[in-house]
């Protein structure tokens, strides 16, 4: 299994996020200095719909995929019941490289994606038949947050990467960091 590797070498917190093209596929909570922490970088993730109708809030049952996929939700009549069910469908990506959300309801619709139990992203949709696209890819961008200040993005298409947070000790001034990638 493939893990990328997070090191802290600065004397504060850094936190730090990943992104597979669009998608952000890590959002870290802060390492102290000196800790290393590690994460699968498969492309396994979850998405939940939600919105609200007639006052009433539904969320859709959670669906697992990896890589490009498409996801339609619904408010479909339970005629049976009197009621309502609200679904999302996992469908075929129009795109190997894109996950694709769609919805027919009414009021807008929250995708809501997820790793491992950790909230990730959301896309919200809020036309019906209006697709809302997030590009993947093969490259992830890294940028890490320490003592308030946002990092230089740094590229790797290495799965199995380390990444570690630096003081910057070039000719810039003091307080700077950077991000290793090996």
């Amino acid at each position: 299994m493939s893990a990328l590797t997070f090191t802290n070498q600065t004397p504060y917190i850094t936190q730090y996020v990943v992104t597979k093209g669009e998608q952000t596929v890590a959002r870290l909570p802060g390492i102290a200095q000196g800790a290393t922490l590690t994460v699968p970088s498969d492309d396994t993730y979850t998405v939940t719909a939600t919105t609200i109708l007639e006052g009433n809030t539904y969320t859709s049952a959670p669906i697992t995929v990896s890589g490009a996929a498409g996801f339609l939700a619904q408010v479909k009549q339970n005629c049976e019941q009197g009621t309502y069910d609200f679904e999302m469908l996992k469908q075929a990506s129009n795109a190997a490289d894109q996950i694709v959300f769609q919805k027919t309801t009414i009021g807008p619709v929250t995708f809501n994606i997820s790793k491992n139990g950790v909230h990730l992203q959301s896309v919200v949709v809020p036309d019906s038949f209006r697709n809302r696209t997030l590009k993947i890819g093969s490259e992830y961008s890294i940028y890490a947050v320490i003592k308030g200040v946002t990092t230089c993005v740094t590229t790797t298409t290495n799965p199995n990467a380390a990444v570690t947070s630096l003081v910057d000790n070039t000719d810039l001034e003091a307080g700077y960091f950077t991000l290793s990638v090996v």
